[in-house]
């Protein structure tokens, strides 16, 4: 769930600050990797092979980059949807405050 400090931001600060897309999509799939953490289910992965036996993440390798993908597409096609100019949001990328 987000936090009530991320949404206290003013009008002001969200009209200069641009958006990170990628931000966005992971913190929606981070809701979802809570709900499989609480239902005890871990998705399988191409990758599971190569994952550490003490890694308990519940989606990892492709399976968690092709949803984080699948979830970007959906923010960035609302973005447009809503009129938002692309010079509002950053896409593909991390903030680096996620």
């Amino acid at each position: 769930m987000m936090e009530k400090s991320e949404l206290s931001k003013t009008r002001a600060d969200a009209a200069t600050e641009r958006v990170y897309t990628h931000d966005i999509a992971a913190r929606i799939v981070k809701n979802f990797e809570n709900i499989l953490d609480e239902q005890n289910i871990t998705l399988t992965s191409p990758e599971d092979d190569e994952k550490e036996p003490d890694n308990t993440a519940r989606l990892y390798g492709g399976t968690y980059c092709d949803l984080l993908d699948a979830t970007e597409a959906i923010v960035i096609q609302t973005l447009e949807q809503a009129g938002v100019s692309h010079d509002k949001y950053i896409t593909d990328q991390f903030s680096g405050n996620f």
